[in-house]
């Protein structure tokens, strides 16, 4: 099953939107449709390298 994702592969580096791999639910999980999500302003913070450690 494939999905897209918003993906950081390291902080600093800009986010990239990809289609990822998404392994069906096993028993007792679900699958959730998301329609539409947010990033908490210190989530780019941590992604932009201002935050996280050895700062």
């Amino acid at each position: 099953m494939e999905m897209r994702a918003a993906v950081l592969r390291e902080p600093g580096r800009p986010v990239s939107t990809e289609t990822v791999m998404l392994a069906p639910p096993r028993r007792g999980e679900v699958l959730v449709r998301v329609v539409a999500a947010g990033v908490c302003h210190s989530d780019l913070h941590l992604a932009d390298g201002a935050l996280g450690p050895g700062r």
